[in-house]
């Protein structure tokens, strides 16, 4: 078995898994912001409420208006002379005096609404401004996520040409054992020696040990992983 070109199809793929773990926060990243989408809901949520508000003023001056016509009406029959009887021109300035007070509260409320309204468009400005921010800088990080995709993606091309080629100078016998053990070990099958230690679980071992691994005649396992040590 030629370790030598065994780890380095390990280095390849370790590599491709990076990547592709990468590739795939990247491509979740590029997808609808949860801050922008809280944001718009907010703003949307805070303009209906003020369209709201400005029917309910909206409404308040429409009834100022009509009680206003008709108070128009009544003075100008009161003060036309026309009407002559005693009961009906005490009625009519019974009329006039609670038209009056009612236009008088409807202005208070007129005001109360037009205060709260106010309230309410700073309100949506703030939200407005807030949906702005989380968009734009949802927008930059798309851009640099879009990038980043980009190259890891050119990168990956590249390491897959040539893993092909190394794969090539590998016997098949050896390729199906480095993938059965990639499996059982989650994606590292191969390690290196390093400070007389496995590069994986930091197991050290001993000189006859750390001997067999630096032998080309035979694979030596580490005792506590498992995975295929090599002598760099």
């Amino acid at each position: 078995m030629n370790l030598t070109n065994l780890s380095e199809l390990q280095n390849i793929d370790t590599h491709l898994d990076a990547i592709q773990l990468e590739l795939v926060s990247l491509y979740a990243a590029m997808q609808r912001d949860g801050l922008v989408a809280t944001t718009e809901q907010n703003l949307r949520e805070q303009q209906l409420i003020e369209k709201e508000a400005q029917k309910t003023l909206n409404l308040i001056l429409e009834d100022i208006a009509k009680k206003k016509i008709k108070l128009a009406q009544s003075d100008a029959v009161l003060y036309s002379g026309k009407v002559q009887n005693p009961k009906e021109l005490q009625d009519l300035q019974l009329e006039i005096s609670s038209l009056k007070g009612i236009i008088a509260t409807l202005e208070d409320k007129q005001l109360d609404q037009m205060i709260k309204l106010e309230d309410l468009q700073s309100k949506v400005a703030i939200a407005k401004l807030d949906f702005q921010k989380a968009a734009s800088t949802f927008e930059t990080q798309k851009s640099q996520a879009s990038a980043r995709t980009q190259k890891l993606e050119n990168e990956n091309a590249l390491l897959l040409r040539k893993r092909e080629v190394v794969l090539k100078s590998i016997e098949s016998k050896d390729i199906n054992l480095y993938e059965q053990l990639r499996k059982r070990k989650n994606g590292l099958a191969i390690v290196s020696l390093e400070n007389d230690a496995c590069a994986a679980c930091g197991t050290q071992l001993t000189p006859s040990e750390r001997q067999d691994v630096r032998s080309s005649t035979k694979l030596f396992y580490c005792p506590t992983c498992g995975r295929i040590l090599y002598a760099k």
